[in-house]
């Protein structure tokens, strides 16, 4: 990746996986948690989770498990 994502970038990609999963406890994704160096998989997970139109809940509990891995 050529440049990096800004923390409101990060953010807004966030916040749309939260609202698109209905995260309940969503506190415990944030921005500023994402290590650096992990952008691309956060883009790449993000752009799964836009393009899906529902999920399961073990998929959910996957992608947030992924989303936690993307932390420092």
């Amino acid at each position: 990746m050529s440049q990096q994502l800004t923390e409101a970038e990060v953010t807004v990609m966030l916040d749309e996986m939260k609202k698109k999963l209905n995260v309940v406890n969503a506190s415990v994704i944030k921005a500023t948690g994402i290590s650096p160096n992990k952008q691309e998989d956060l883009i790449a997970l993000h752009k799964h989770v836009m393009r899906q139109p529902s999920f399961s809940i073990s998929e959910m509990d996957e992608i947030v498990q992924e989303l936690g891995q993307l932390r420092d």
